[in-house]
């Protein structure tokens, strides 16, 4: 019996996906190698959500309508939605209130996250800013800080120093920029009144990793809390100065909140952002922005 040369070559190539593995042609190879899987994308909600409810049952806050006021508990404008909560004590005791507040853009995929805590006059522990998440998909960004709060130029007391700004205060700053990859971040629309709020301990940071930045948000509210676990309420006879610098910290909070969100937003509905992401103080809602 003749075989033909068909049958002959059929036979071999049974033989070779029987006995070894099956390689694909090389152009389905190169046509796979070409396909870029985009990295997942984790959101920092969650940190935000997460805090949120921690700070929230720590100190028994409760919502106010103060936000309602302006029409900016919830907000939205073009591409842009936001959020805006102003939460007081149930039984005022370390605090005037807690801001939390969020912006996300559709067009550019960004997310903002902010928690400012504003103490109140009985003790002297800094203020805690707080605004992070995303400039694009995972470029993380952070931007903290411990404002400077009493009635004497910040140095002048070396023992407020060495309470709030020496040890992991430090230490966090350093191992914060000391990364070389982190971008330290800038804005055109800084005002000098919103730059008086900065402390030495100011970070601002975007190029940060998911991880980075989680450890840098979560460093930065255990740091403020464990203020408060060691705070010993000042005189009485002080509190009316803190008072009388605080309602002025704020007022400068609020003037580069107006910039910005004026800039972005328009006059009126900015003005009404920036107010809501102030929280209630008369004094701060006098004036312009600059």
């Amino acid at each position: 019996m003749t075989v033909s040369w068909h049958s002959v070559v059929f036979l071999v190539f049974v033989f070779i996906c029987v006995t070894k593995a099956w390689v694909p042609p090389a152009y389905n190879v190169k046509s796979l190698q070409k396909i870029k899987v985009p990295p997942l994308r984790i959101s920092l909600k969650e940190t935000y959500d997460e805090l949120r409810t921690s700070i929230t049952n720590k100190f028994d806050l409760q919502t106010t309508k103060f936000t309602e006021t302006y029409e900016c508990q919830t907000w939205s404008k073009g591409d842009t939605k936001g959020t805006a909560d102003w939460l007081q004590e149930a039984s005022p005791q370390f605090l005037t209130g807690v801001s939390f507040c969020t912006k996300t853009n559709s067009q550019f995929s960004s997310e903002e996250y902010t928690i400012n805590i504003w103490m109140g006059p009985s003790y002297d522990v800094p203020n805690m800013l707080l605004t992070f998440g995303e400039v694009a998909p995972n470029n993380y960004f952070v931007t903290s800080d411990f404002v400077v709060r009493g009635s004497v130029p910040f140095g002048s007391d070396p023992q407020y120093v060495e309470k709030y700004y020496s040890s992991s205060v430090t230490q966090a700053w350093k191992s914060a920029y000391s990364n070389p990859d982190v971008i330290p971040m800038h804005s055109e629309l800084s005002t000098l009144k919103s730059r008086i709020l900065f402390s030495p301990a100011h970070i601002s940071l975007s190029n940060l990793n998911q991880e980075v930045s989680i450890d840098i948000i979560n460093a930065h509210v255990s740091t403020f809390l464990s203020f408060l676990d060691t705070a010993q309420p000042i005189a009485a006879r002080l509190r009316g100065s803190f008072n009388l610098r605080d309602d002025k910290l704020r007022q400068f909070y609020f003037s580069g909140e107006l910039v910005k969100n004026q800039h972005e937003f328009g006059e009126d509905f900015g003005r009404n952002i920036a107010a809501s992401n102030t929280g209630p103080l008369a004094e701060a809602y006098v004036g312009g922005g600059s």
